[in-house]
């Protein structure tokens, strides 16, 4: 094992290039296929444009365009005249007015929503196509702008360049369903309001005890203050997710926070394997809203006496009685914001308080670009628990996009999530004469054809742990849609079965990316978990998220690892239990087995001066990199945990910095203080990774950080 402390190390570079770290040595990578800009016209008049220097050297263009031309509408609700049907009618007004700037008059607009079934034990309320507050999905949104098309469309055509000001006002929504959908639409802003679900029963907190009515396991106590009924479950609330909840002082941020043990390791959810819900009690000796497990499982099945709520073994026993706990009613019951099939969709100044599910999510959106989220906030309101049930924002088959001068806190889930869609293969059919192979996927069955690969889209292939085979171009597709695809490729590809997985790098890959100048705190979350091609993350603030500051996501059930990133001038402070073992930053591809991708999964990394700050493991873990480089960071306070350390390798976690099955890397003249911070670790595995010191250097000796223009 070779142990780097803080102490001067002279090595001979011969690596470093500008902007690259012992890139030479390696080809290009599969990913760089993937264009490095849109090629559309800038107009600085209408639209939004960044650029960096991605860690190969190419510049790296991300271009939002806004809305194109003039005229303004506007009109204010008539007396008698709901919300439900005032927003859809004042767009379609201004549409047909031919104006490109709608003005919606400052107010508070409640929303009725859409009739639930709520009588969950009803044959009629349990079919597939019910709408419910599980199948919200099949419940019509509060607001749609846009309009759902009749055939497959590859050009967005039912509402463009409208900019919508709505001047301060306040949307309440009711139902646990979609707030704002927005499908079809290019070229479209929102901007200047606010979205609330003021009256939802979101979460509440409550208190473990021992079971009064099941002895020998725990109950759970809801505080008095919180309904125990919702009209929308037909009865009692839910128990969806059960975290620790610090409302101590030394939270020091009323009514609390996630605790930072809050993770999958310390938590129980009820959605998961038909786990079946806790009993409601009522008044018993442990308190007036009481919830017995009586109902719940123990044990996995009959033959697995372990237990795991993945499995529907859910309760409250992992818990010691006394523990405070926050508790979800909603995770995953819908979106506040949801954007298909669309171009260029630009959120400025939203204020989103709360919300059944995830905040913005941007999905379905093969061959579409242009996405843009600025100076707003996804955070609680005034006295309130949670902002979103779960994830803040969750970006995925989109190029193009910027996530800029945001506050985001408080959520049960992460603030960002940025990943490409990946799909399994069916079946792999004998090669042709000319050498080329087919396969056989499954379609996907909606409006846009792009949401499944078409002739002329380039695929890579990857193994169940996403280690890249080859790549190869569809040269024709035959089949449905809505049923199986059979793709004709170009070549064939040694090896590839029906294990194996693609990613569509011509329409579905997730790339060209910012992320920068937010904040993103206190939530049970990642700040940042990334799983795409050529971004920056930089200058974004990070503090007490319970699982880390930015987690670069990879391997087996993950996806093929991000690549081209640059990670600079962060600040990473308090990370919760989580980073103890997996780092406030991390680079970690599990495979299917438990174990460490041995090839490489994230290429081509930058991470260069960010401070990280007071943390209980590491500061940062590397597994499976090639090409990467951390420089100039500046480490305080790491490994304050000592109890417990796992390995990595021959590493332990009690290393600030580990890097283990990597290669072609440096660690370069980072600044480490404190007394618990430990000292670099280079593992046997590792090849050609260079290390520089730490203290007392005056930064002289590693490339410059790119430069945002």
């Amino acid at each position: 094992m070779q142990k780097f402390a803080s102490r001067s190390i002279v090595l001979i570079l011969t690596c470093f290039a500008a902007n690259a770290v012992c890139q030479d040595r390696n080809p290009p990578i599969y990913s760089e296929i993937i264009p490095t800009s849109s090629g559309l016209h800038y107009d600085p008049a209408t639209d939004t444009h960044e650029s960096f220097e991605a860690p190969n050297g190419k510049t790296v263009d991300i271009l939002v365009k806004g809305p194109v031309g003039s005229g303004v509408y506007t009109r204010a609700i008539k007396p008698g005249e709901s919300a439900d049907a005032y927003f859809p009618a004042v767009v379609a007004e201004a549409v047909a007015a031919k104006a490109h700037h709608l003005v919606v008059p400052k107010g508070v607009y409640t929303f009725h929503g859409p009739k639930l079934c709520t009588d969950m034990k009803s044959p009629s309320c349990t079919l597939p196509t019910s709408c419910n507050a599980i199948t919200y999905w099949n419940c019509q949104p509060d607001w749609t702008i846009g309009q759902y098309p009749q055939g497959q469309v590859m050009t967005p055509d039912s509402v463009s360049d409208l900019d919508i000001d709505l001047s301060g006002s306040e949307l309440d929504f009711s139902a646990p369903v979609i707030g704002i959908w927005i499908l079809e639409a290019q070229r479209l802003r929102l901007r200047n309001f606010i979205v609330d679900w003021p009256s939802l029963p979101i979460a509440s907190l409550g208190t473990i005890v021992r079971d009064p009515d099941n002895p020998g396991h725990n109950a759970l106590v809801l505080d008095q203050k919180y309904p125990v009924q919702d009209r929308y479950q037909g009865g009692t609330v839910q128990i969806q997710a059960v975290d620790i909840w610090d409302d101590s002082t030394a939270a020091n941020d009323a009514p609390g926070i996630f605790d930072p043990r809050s993770d999958n390791d310390l938590e129980s959810y009820f959605i998961f394997g038909n786990a079946p819900q806790p009993t409601y009690i009522g008044k018993t000796s442990a308190g007036a809203h009481t919830f017995s497990c009586k109902s719940c499982n123990f044990q996995n099945s009959p033959s697995d006496s372990s237990c795991s709520f993945f499995s529907g073994c859910a309760n409250f026993d992992l818990f010691s009685p006394g523990t405070r706990v926050i508790v979800r009613h909603y995770t995953y019951n819908g979106f506040a914001f949801l954007v298909n099939w669309s171009n260029d969709i630009d959120f400025e100044n939203v204020k989103l308080r709360t919300g059944p599910g995830i905040g913005f999510s941007v999905s379905n959106n093969g061959g579409y670009r242009g996405f843009r989220i600025a100076n707003s906030e996804i955070k609680r309101g005034p006295g309130r628990i949670i902002s979103t049930a779960s994830d803040a924002i969750d970006i995925s088959m989109k190029a193009d996009f910027i996530v800029e001068g945001n506050d985001i806190g408080y959520q049960g889930d992460d603030s960002l999530a940025i990943y490409p869609t990946t799909s399994p293969i069916a079946s792999v059919e004998e090669g042709g004469k000319g050498g080329e192979s087919a396969i056989n996927v499954t379609g996907i069955c909606d409006p846009d054809p792009m949401d499944s690969p078409i002739t002329g889209d380039e695929l890579a292939f990857f193994d169940q742990n996403f280690v890249y085979k080859a790549t190869a171009r569809v040269v024709s597709s035959t089949g449905s849609d809505c049923g199986t695809l059979s793709l004709k490729l170009d070549r064939a590809i040694a090896g590839l079965n029906a294990s194996d997985n693609l990613l569509d790098l011509t329409q579905q890959s997730s790339a060209r990316y910012m992320v920068h100048d937010n904040v993103m705190h206190e939530c049970r979350c990642h700040g940042v978990l990334v799983d795409a091609s050529y971004g920056s993350i930089d200058h974004n603030m990070f503090f007490r998220n319970s699982a880390g500051g930015v987690q670069l996501d990879g391997g087996s059930g993950q996806g093929p690892g991000a690549t081209n990133l640059t990670v600079s001038d962060n600040v990473v402070s308090e990370p919760g239990q989580w980073a103890q073992y997996h780092g406030a930053i991390s680079l970690i591809a599990p495979t299917a087995d438990g174990n460490i991708v041995a090839s490489p999964m994230f290429e081509k990394i930058r991470m260069a001066n960010n401070s990280i700050e007071h943390t209980p493991g590491p500061a940062l873990i590397v597994t499976s990199a090639r090409d990467f480089s951390f420089e100039q960071n500046r480490i305080r306070g790491s490994n304050q945990v000592d109890s417990a350390p796992i390995d990595y390798g021959t590493l332990s976690t009690l290393d600030s910095i580990l890097v283990y099955q990597s290669s072609d890397g440096s660690i370069c003249e980072n600044h480490t203080s404190s007394a618990t911070t430990g000292p670099i670790g280079i593992d046997p595995t590792d090849v050609d990774v260079l290390v520089l010191s730490s203290v007392g250097t005056s930064f002289g000796g590693c490339t410059p950080s790119p430069v945002r223009r």
